[in-house]
């Protein structure tokens, strides 16, 4: 799909170039906007740096985000060996330890126990991971692509605001890019002051003219008001009907 969105790309290269005040970038939009897509594009222009993409929307809990992320960045090249240790100590340790008196409890008490434990180890988890990432070269600084918020339940929501966006934005050089239909609002006022929300509008028919003009679709040329009428401007309608199309139907409509 041609991307078309040079205002939040130039966004970008700011906040990554360190020439922004913000250094996260939230683009929210309705399916079909280009969302994806335009992480993807960023993701592209940045191959020299560490690119490190994550769909929240795969991802199982907290502790999956993270493996996705350390993954990544060792994948280009950072060394992760401190919060891979770590996590593997977690993992061979029980979430819990019941012992007599405490099998006495009730279940909701011990269930109680283990969300908190769990939540400390995430934290910890989260901040090891954060300081790893921190000590990046300026030159191969992380860029944190985070897709598809809206699909995140709401432990993982209260995470994300509270402990991983706050601690990235904290780390010198890393720069944050979410997407989603909804967007995270940040308490913090310090993280929130490094953080801009675009929201992602439909294009105009000039744009989908465009598309038809690069394209080559000779039979479609001078249809895109048309067909921007039919697509409302939807990034993912207008490549679905040009990858399907047909113009006299289309005309005729």
């Amino acid at each position: 799909m041609h991307i078309d969105r040079s205002e939040q790309l130039e966004d970008a290269d700011r906040a990554i170039g360190g020439n922004a005040p913000h250094r996260a970038l939230f683009f929210e939009g309705e399916e079909g906007i280009g969302k994806t897509s335009l992480l993807a594009e960023i993701c592209r222009r940045n191959f020299d740096r560490s690119a490190l993409y994550v769909d929240l929307g795969t991802a199982y809990d907290e502790s999956d985000v993270l493996g996705v992320i350390a993954r990544e960045a060792s994948a280009e090249g950072l060394r992760m060996d401190s919060f891979r240790t770590l996590r593997q100590r977690y993992a061979e340790t029980p979430s819990v330890t019941i012992s007599d008196s405490e099998i006495k409890k009730s279940n909701v008490e011990i269930a109680v126990s283990v969300c908190n434990n769990r939540k400390l180890q995430n934290s910890v988890l989260t901040d090891e991971l954060v300081a790893t990432l921190a000590t990046a070269r300026a030159e191969r600084a992380p860029v944190i692509l985070l897709d598809s918020f809206e699909k995140c339940q709401a432990p993982m929501r209260e995470w994300l605001c509270g402990n991983l966006l706050p601690g990235l934005l904290r780390a010198p050089d890393v720069t944050v890019f979410l997407a989603g239909r909804s967007v995270p609002r940040l308490n913090r006022p310090d993280a929130a002051a490094l953080a801009r929300t675009l929201v992602l509008a439909p294009f105009d028919a000039a744009v989908v003219e465009e598309w038809i003009e690069l394209a080559e679709i000779e039979e479609l040329k001078g249809l895109g008001s048309v067909i921007w009428g039919g697509t409302a401007g939807v990034p993912a309608r207008i490549s679905e009907f040009l990858s399907n199309f047909s113009a006299v139907d289309w005309a005729a409509e």
